[in-house]
């Protein structure tokens, strides 16, 4: 996104309602929500309370915040500028009032039409991330380049996109290949990262240096494990037996039940085409019931593939 970058922390607080509340600054038009930039050396989360009790008089507690996610949207008052936005959500305790900067605040009912009014970051990014819960996705790709560029530039534009709707990625913590291309992407335009790596890769210098966390595991069992654990979807990308490894076996647990949540092939440059058309002869030889291949996301384009993840709905498990 061009233009200088703003950062900020802001809080979802919500009322017995479900209601979101929003303020607009004096000045400004626009209703956002609370919190603002930090000052020198100030972590996101503490400089989301002090932001708080200035502009609410609210005391929040930093052991109550949750991220909500890192967001990437244009600046609501500051043209020609982009806003990075660490957004946490922290129950609501006491009376707001305002103060500070704050001209006004209002509740945002979730049951109502949006007004518009909204910020770009409110309106496009945190309100749908809190509609349909999608906090992190662990990606499955290749530890080669391969040798189409294009690959590589299709998952750098997903990993950004993603990053710049505040979801973070989950992957297996390498720095070579298209797994190196996911998390640089990702990590330059704001997001989270974090790799899950056996020691026996760490030994061989394998291991992204930048990420925002690194688990290592002992084992290659244990890795996936971990990245299961850590997603609430999996998405394949172009990548060679490991990752048809990875994805048959987080596509299999979803069938068995131990866990519900959406698998996906990103199909960029028709890559995943001769491993569908393999699927569907599954299906018609009765080793695949067709209800898990109509369960399998399929989707081209950073847009769709959001979309349909969070659209998603299991379908019955395979002994049910």
């Amino acid at each position: 996104m061009p233009g200088p970058t703003i950062t900020v922390s802001a809080v979802v607080l919500r009322d017995d309602q479900g209601r979101v509340l929003t303020v607009r600054k004096r000045g400004t038009t626009r209703f956002m929500l609370p919190g603002g930039k930090p000052e020198a050396d100030e972590s996101p989360d503490r400089t989301a309370v002090r932001e708080i009790a200035e502009e609410l008089g609210l005391e929040l507690r930093l052991d109550r915040l949750e991220l909500v996610g890192r967001f990437r949207s244009e600046a609501a008052n500051e043209a020609g500028h982009s806003l990075l936005s660490t957004v946490y959500s922290h129950p609501l305790e006491g009376v707001p009032t305002v103060a500070a900067e704050i001209e006004e605040m209002r509740w945002l009912s979730p049951d109502e039409p949006l007004p518009a009014d909204l910020a770009p970051m409110l309106e496009f990014r945190v309100l749908p991330a809190l509609a349909s819960p999608l906090r992190t996705v662990t990606v499955f790709t290749g530890a080669s380049a391969g040798t189409d560029a294009r690959l590589g530039e299709a998952v750098a534009e997903l990993a950004t996109h993603l990053a710049d709707h505040g979801i973070a990625i989950a992957y297996g913590g390498g720095h070579v290949g298209l797994m190196g291309r996911v998390a640089d992407a990702a990590l330059a335009a704001g997001g989270l990262v974090t790799g899950v790596i056996p020691q026996h890769l760490l030994d061989r210098e394998l291991a992204h240096p930048g990420l925002t966390d690194l688990h290592v595991v002992d084992t290659m069992h244990q890795r996936k494990q971990r990245m299961t654990e850590l997603g609430d979807a999996f998405v394949a990308l172009p990548g060679g037996i490991g990752t048809l490894e990875e994805l048959f076996e987080a596509w299999t647990w979803q069938q068995l039940g131990l866990h519900a949540k959406p698998v996906a092939l990103y199909d960029v440059g028709g890559f995943w085409q001769p491993l569908l058309a393999m699927v569907d002869s599954m299906v018609d030889k009765g080793f695949l019931d067709a209800r898990f291949r109509e369960s399998l996301v399929v989707a081209g384009s950073p847009e769709e593939l959001l979309g349909l993840l969070r659209g998603w709905h299991p379908a019955l498990e395979k002994w049910s």
